[in-house]
């Protein structure tokens, strides 16, 4: 006898206690027993058995005086109920993990130091370690790019390096995560490299730079802020894409750069790091979201990240938000 397999979006919540009680009068074979495990009494856990009987117009069990046994239909209809059971079990447990961003993902923009900063790093693998079914997709983006991605909600999370007080869309909220002193990387033998003291902006008049693309609002503006304090202007002579290509042009000695201090992290061969002196060679990244509308894998992060994050800045702070 074949019956057919129960659609779980069409039972009410009432219809899956009866399934419920079912399975467990099944389980037992006597009614009872079955209401004790299910914390009722046996009267009304008779009434629903036969409330379920009667709308599937099927006898589940065969009852006497002495015994409860399934019916053919009642053995068939067992395996149905369970697994709607375990179903619907799943359902409800997926649901509240993903209310509770335990499940689902989580899309980062990035800016190319991001990375390297430990709060974020260390957050990074928190998170993954607490909460391992939970997508992370991380991208490499403009500023505006994640400015507006946040603000659209195609970014949950956006990693933003900018010296200057953020201007953000309505709703976006940015926190500062980290300060970076900025340092000028140079090949071992150049004429800057014979000291780690630090060093004056000054000192970098007429020095051929290579330089990453940064936004025009973030590390570009800056790195100008900092030459501008000494009425100088950056010499950039070459541009590359890569941050690895960046640092293997300086390393092959076809100019200098300026970076933040976060990425000293990247080791390469034959670079010589000096610390800029003064409180224009200050860069901080700063953490956005979208405040009105988060989604809950955003403030399972954030509860992982925030309570590590210490601002302290090598120098005058930078303004806060």
């Amino acid at each position: 006898m074949d019956l057919p397999p129960i659609d779980i979006y069409k039972l009410s919540i009432m219809e899956l206690r009866h399934l419920r009680y079912f399975v467990g009068v099944a389980s037992e074979l006597h009614f009872g027993r079955a209401a004790a495990q299910l914390g009722i009494s046996q009267p009304p856990l008779s009434q629903q058995i036969r409330m379920l009987e009667a709308e599937l117009g099927v006898q589940l069990f065969e009852r006497s005086s002495r015994r409860v046994r399934l019916t053919v239909a009642g053995r068939l209809f067992l395996g149905e109920a369970k697994a709607t059971l375990e179903r619907a079990d799943h359902a409800i447990n997926v649901t509240r993990r993903a209310a509770s961003g335990e499940l689902g993902e989580l899309n980062i923009g990035l800016s190319a130091s991001a990375i390297f900063l430990p709060v974020f790093a260390e957050a990074i693998t928190a998170f993954r370690t607490r909460y391992p079914d939970v997508h992370l997709d991380l991208s490499e983006r403009s500023f505006a790019a994640q400015r507006e991605g946040v603000a659209a909600g195609k970014l949950d999370i956006a990693m933003i390096r900018s010296g200057r007080r953020l201007a953000l869309p309505a709703g976006v909220t940015a926190i500062p995560l980290a300060t970076d002193r900025m340092y000028v990387a140079m090949r071992e033998g150049h004429r800057l490299a014979a000291t780690s003291d630090s060093i004056d902006v000054a000192e970098l008049a007429d020095e051929p730079m290579v330089h990453y693309p940064y936004d025009r609002e973030g590390f570009q503006e800056d790195l100008h802020r900092l030459f501008g304090s000494a009425g100088l202007r950056p010499r950039q002579v070459l541009e590359t894409h890569e941050m690895s290509t960046l640092l293997g042009l300086v390393s092959a000695g076809l100019g200098i750069t300026v970076l933040p201090g976060s990425l000293r992290r990247l080791h390469i061969d034959n670079l010589h790091y000096r610390e800029i002196a003064g409180d224009n060679a200050l860069s901080r990244m700063w953490l956005i979201h979208n405040a009105d509308r988060p989604r809950a894998t955003t403030l399972t992060f954030l509860d992982v990240i925030l309570p590590n994050v210490r601002d302290r800045p090598d120098g005058e702070p930078l303004d806060a938000v």
